[in-house]
């Protein structure tokens, strides 16, 4: 999302395009999310060219906005979905069972049967219980279930202890020494289950590939171990890429991508397979804002809130996550900088879009934007204390 100040008013820029975002909040009403669809096809484009022959599944959990995935539908990608609301959101957007990897560690007998009937290119199978699962109901439609195994790889990653997966203490993949397990159901199905793969995600939010790549180069020695007794075709390492949300210089974002896509063509070469990757927020993140309007300056001796029409409902990544968002005015007026915690309506004092955040002539009425909400925005919305869904809006 490119932004810059015009004669102190924020602007949008898209190519010989501006969009005064002032003049939309004031149209719209806020609050309201606004998306930079150009922003996100140049990045997804980016990523495209960059890891190739690696074959993209775009996680679906960053950001489903139908306009969004309609438009990543006609780039030739897959999604990678976690539900079956997801399956049934890429099928209205176009996507073809295919195009869908099935991921997620609570799959339910409804949502196995969808993904079945959509005939999707492979679950990602989390347990033996899960594996079970699929077959009975496989057979019960007497169709064939195409599966990957999601592997823990047992290394730990430099990010929130909410996002990790993959060390042994959390609740994703299966461990190496499960497989005579899981191969026992194989051969008690084997018109019913197809294993096509090993799959793995290590976590979100990751900045030093090292760990991750740690992982990958772990489950590759297994698949090739694998391919000596399995028809094994697909190798899916997950996704897990970030972004520094403390930084607006988006180069560290292109220059991460092409890491990753090295380290994809060099994976290619060790191994016979097709490598799938399943990047979300490195996407998204970047293209979205979410605008709202200051209601009251409050102050008192110890310090001033900008209380605005937004917040935890809306964007709760700052209250789970303690994660940082840029904020910034939409008119930069004279007068003199403040500092103030820019808080939300909700009845509870986590509701902190940011701390100490410095405005000048901020007053009551004045438009505020919550920069890189791209991923892990919308998609949370909640409706506590009865708030309403913000708007969405896609230029």
């Amino acid at each position: 999302m490119s932004l810059e100040y015009q004669k102190k008013q924020l602007y949008l820029i898209q190519e010989k395009q501006k969009h005064n975002l002032l003049s939309l909040a004031r149209k719209i009403g806020t609050p309201f999310y606004l998306y930079d669809l150009k922003g996100l096809l140049e990045r997804l484009q980016f990523f495209k060219k960059h890891t190739a022959p690696a074959h993209l599944h775009y996680a679906m959990k960053a950001n489903s906005h139908p306009g969004i995935l309609k438009a990543f539908c006609k780039e030739g990608i897959g999604v990678d979905v976690v539900s079956g609301g997801e399956i049934q959101l890429a099928l209205k957007a176009g996507f073809k069972g295919q195009d869908m990897v099935f991921s997620g560690v609570g799959k339910t007998k409804e949502e196995i049967e969808l993904a079945i009937n959509t005939d999707i290119l492979q679950f990602n199978v989390e347990s033996l219980s899960e594996l079970k699962k699929i077959a009975k109901i496989a057979t019960t439609l007497d169709k064939a279930a195409r599966i990957a195994f999601r592997m823990n790889p047992d290394i730990d990653v430099s990010t929130h202890p909410y996002i990790k997966t993959g060390l042994r203490e959390h609740k994703f993949g299966m461990e190496p020494e499960q497989l005579p397990g899981l191969k026992e159901v194989l051969k008690q199905y084997p018109d019913h289950l197809k294993l096509q793969g090993l799959t793995l995600h290590i976590g979100s939010q990751i900045h030093d590939l090292k760990s991750l790549k740690s992982g990958i180069l772990k489950i590759k020695n297994l698949y090739k171990e694998m391919q000596e007794e399995f028809d094994l075709k697909t190798f899916d390492v997950g996704g897990g890429l970030g972004i520094d949300y403390r930084s607006q210089d988006r180069n560290q974002d292109l220059k991460l991508i092409k890491e990753y896509g090295s380290f994809l063509k060099e994976l290619s070469k060790m191994i016979k397979a097709q490598i799938l990757t399943e990047p979300g927020r490195i996407i998204t993140a970047r293209f979205a804002c979410l605008i709202g309007e200051v209601q009251y300056i409050k102050s008192s001796s110890y310090k001033n809130f900008a209380i605005i029409n937004t917040g935890m409902h809306h964007l709760i990544r700052p209250c789970l996550y303690q994660a940082y968002h840029h904020i910034v005015q939409l008119d930069k007026k004279q007068g003199s900088e403040r500092a103030y915690d820019v808080v939300g309506p909700i009845c509870e004092s986590s509701d902190i879009m940011g701390k100490d955040r410095v405005f000048s002539g901020l007053e009551e009425g004045d438009f505020l934007a919550i920069l890189d909400a791209g991923a892990y925005g919308s998609v949370m919305v909640n409706n506590y204390n009865a708030q309403s869904p913000p708007k969405e809006v896609l230029i």
